[in-house]
């Protein structure tokens, strides 16, 4: 019966996904960490509508049909919004006028060569590291999780918790050359194509891939958005011929991360037939979304949210403070206690929580908006760090590079017990100190420095 609403909420949203992509492949860049989390939960939370009841292997219930589609589309449909006010036109060319190089010639190479072998020495410990302390995942059919805590070195530890932030500084030196007129520095995308391999080797598949490249592709969004802007794009940096070139690296990647998916499921689980089938099924089409249908049924439909209880098990009295609260509370709400905790023991976690976050928080109106709140803040700081690439200020960014991981998890996970611990207000306090540091640096550099002042 309201099969239109959702697919007519759905459509709308992943059209205006697909308009930003094709209109301006430079933003979507920039904002594909999200913007592919929500195509894919969209899409899910569309099937379990239209399909519903569809059996859900994690919940252990069936779920669906109904008009989840709807919410989540709209509260998806304002992070759209805010990027594209955050982006807006006179804004962005405000920028492109305050962007001029000030940096000393050579100081930007110095920089680049320091951080390309410093890189260069981390990944050569890593692969020294693969070979001498056990095996190889991939050739023994072992999981990720195990070869971790079975062999994993220092500097594997240290790259799976970090590795993320060390894509996006490799795109950062990639792309940095552009901004004084020269071509892209090949040394960090092969830096981060060695990276990708090592993450293969050890068993990785989509997510690790999906998450390095989205956080590599951040400044080489930035940089390009502002060529564009600027009307300075010319041969090398023309839409066709970057994203073409970018286009041909993403069907390398996608051709590995289907291998790396195959392998994990028919070779090292030992799925096949019907099974493997089943088991695909769950994971593309079903627990993209089973969370949120699980709010949706909750707030929606019975109205039995309770946003005391929520802000208590998320900020207060979470299961484990050191991990996302709010998978932690969402599985408590969905699942029997006991499995909830047996499985968060496992180290194991659903998929979801933005905007669950925001509706168990607020209800079925406040949710939207904290939502529109939280799709502000994400915004603005992204234009925030957008500045700062393509000003060049390299140890800004270094320090906002946290800060990004946090924000950008938030939006997609609805993380939000890291923004309340000491650790992120100290990384906040320790980014603007950086940040005022690097700005009277470079105003000495110069003869005419430019006053710091905001871009509205």
């Amino acid at each position: 019966m309201f099969a239109p609403l959702s697919v007519i909420a759905a459509g709308t949203m992943l059209a205006a996904m697909a308009w930003v992509a094709f209109r301006c492949p430079a933003l979507a860049m920039i904002y594909f960490f999200p913007l592919f989390a929500f195509a894919g939960r969209l899409v899910s939370v569309l099937y379990v509508d239209l399909f519903g009841p569809v059996f859900s292997e994690q919940l252990e219930t069936e779920i669906g049909p109904g008009t989840a589609a709807v919410p989540i589309a709209i509260s998806q449909g304002l992070v759209i919004a805010a990027m594209l006010f955050s982006f807006r036109g006179r804004r962005v060319q405000r920028l492109v006028e305050a962007t001029s190089p000030v940096l000393p010639p050579g100081t930007p190479v110095r920089i680049s060569e320091l951080a390309f072998w410093s890189v260069v020495l981390f990944m050569l410990g890593l692969w020294i590291e693969l070979v001498v302390r056990g095996p190889i995942p991939l050739f023994v059919a072992m999981e990720r999780y195990d070869y971790s805590q079975q062999y994993g070195g220092p500097l594997h530890v240290r790259l799976i918790e970090w590795g993320n932030m060390l894509a996006f500084q490799l795109g950062s030196f990639f792309v940095a050359p552009v901004l004084s007129g020269k071509s892209f520095d090949r040394r960090f995308a092969f830096l981060f194509a060695t990276m990708l391999l090592y993450l293969f080797l050890v068993g990785h598949r989509f997510s690790s891939f999906y998450a390095s490249t989205s956080f590599f592709l951040i400044p080489i969004g930035a940089v390009l958005f502002i060529e564009q802007a600027s009307s300075r794009s010319k041969g090398k940096l023309s839409g066709a011929s970057v994203f073409r070139k970018i286009g041909i690296a993403g069907g390398v990647l996608l051709v590995m991360t289907v291998m790396a998916l195959a392998y994990s499921y028919v070779f090292v689980r030992g799925f096949e037939g019907a099974t493997l089938t089943s088991k695909l099924s769950q994971r593309l089409l079903v627990q993209q979304g089973e969370m949120w249908w699980a709010t949706f049924e909750r707030v929606f439909v019975q109205g039995s949210w309770d946003g005391a209880l929520a802000f208590h098990k998320l900020f207060i009295n979470p299961f484990d403070p050191t991990r996302n609260s709010t998978m932690q509370f969402l599985m408590e709400q969905a699942l029997p206690l006991e499995r909830a905790h047996f499985i968060l023991q496992q180290g194991s976690a659903y998929t979801g929580g933005w905007p669950e976050l925001c509706f168990e928080l607020g209800g079925p109106i406040g949710g939207f908006l904290l939502v529109l709140l939280s799709a502000i803040a994400f915004s603005e700081f992204m234009f925030l760090l957008t500045r700062c690439i393509v000003q060049e200020r390299f140890v800004t960014c270094v320090f906002l590079t946290p800060l990004l991981y946090a924000m950008s998890i938030g939006v997609v996970t609805g993380m939000a017990n890291s923004f309340i611990q000491w650790t992120f207000a100290t990384k906040v306090a320790v980014a603007l100190i950086v940040y005022v540091t690097e700005e009277r640096w470079r105003s000495s550099m110069t003869p005419d420095p430019q006053p710091l002042r905001p871009i509205y």
